[in-house]
């Protein structure tokens, strides 16, 4: 992990609650993170997911998850990781399923959202030193981490904004219209952002377990439903909250959001300012003045910013309130 230089930290910073984040030790490529979404029973992703999620190349780390979208539609999605090297050997072998013609003359919407992080463009931060996410793929864990709690403390563990200003390109996002309009390619722009912030309750005890539930987690999502239905007020594409499952598609006490914006600044202001991040914030520490060290509720975050490569998001048969759809004009 390279050195930061906490330009936004105040002085004589102490951060509220400690925090952790991935160790790398030495590998200084890029992590993909690919969702792969279904509009639909999960039989036909699943199976084709069963079939490419073997063998050599293999994403890994694989998590699952569902949510229902803003027009009512149930979405079954897989979250995978690998670092770059395999991503893109796998993918040169998995690619023609979905680019057959087949995927869209079946009429099922699938959509894949696929998002390349240098090191230097991403970071991830862990309220416990239980790995989440991406951090499946790391070396361990390092911390406490002194970068956090404070307004740009994200910017700051990003270690390309010590010289780029990572603003993001107004109107860049276009797309690649294929098969009547059915399909849609997005070459996702520099400087997008990407956020997955996730909330797990799991090792919490029945009291503790209650309060969340009751206290925060409404909170939550009152937060997303802002980021989803007006994004546009303040540049946020896209915005789920999404329900974790285990691998029969039941729920496991596990949420996370996922969300696309201009730049990071977006999400920067939103938690700075926002009355709804606000809230959640201080609901996170009245938990931590009441629990202390006994506070078992996890959670974690990566943010990465678009370097130019690598990350696109294609749609297929889905409907115009899917993903980043939302927000842009095709």
């Amino acid at each position: 992990m390279k050195s930061l230089k906490a330009k936004n930290m105040p002085t004589n910073w102490i951060p509220p609650a400690p925090g952790w984040r991935p160790a790398w030790y030495g590998y200084e490529g890029a992590i993909v993170v690919a969702y792969f979404g279904v509009q639909a029973a999960p039989d036909l992703l699943a199976a084709w997911v069963n079939s490419a999620f073997e063998g050599e190349h293999s994403p890994g780390a694989v998590e699952q998850g569902v949510f229902v979208d803003t027009a009512g539609v149930t979405n079954h999605l897989y979250v995978s990781y690998w670092r770059e090297a395999d991503y893109q050997k796998w993918w040169g072998h998995h690619k023609s399923w979905w680019q057959s013609h087949e995927r869209v003359d079946k009429g099922i919407g699938l959509w894949r959202e696929v998002f390349t992080m240098p090191q230097d463009f991403f970071e991830s931060l862990l309220s416990t030193a239980t790995v989440h996410g991406a951090a499946a793929l790391s070396e361990g864990l390092e911390g406490p981490v002194a970068e956090h709690g404070y307004a740009g403390s994200m910017r700051d563990r990003i270690v390309a904004s010590e010289a780029d200003e990572l603003r993001g390109e107004v109107g860049a996002l276009g797309a690649e219209v294929a098969d009547g309009g059915r399909r849609l390619l997005f070459r996702l722009p520099k400087n997008i952002c990407m956020i997955r912030s996730g909330q797990d309750w799991s090792e919490c005890d029945t009291p503790q377990k209650a309060d969340y539930l009751q206290s925060l987690h409404p909170v939550l999502h009152i937060g997303m439903d802002y980021l989803r239905d007006k994004g546009d007020e303040c540049g946020c594409l896209s915005m789920r909250l999404i329900s974790k499952t285990d691998s029969n598609w039941q729920p496991i006490e596990e949420t996370f959001g996922l969300g696309y914006a201009r730049d990071v600044y977006v999400f920067e202001q939103w938690a700075k300012s926002h009355p709804t991040h606000l809230d959640i914030f201080g609901g996170f520490m009245s938990m931590v003045q009441r629990y202390g060290e006994a506070l078992s509720l996890q959670l974690w975050h990566e943010v990465a910013v678009c370097n130019g490569e690598g990350s696109e998001c294609e749609y297929i048969n889905c409907h115009p309130d899917t993903g980043i759809l939302m927000n842009v004009k095709v």
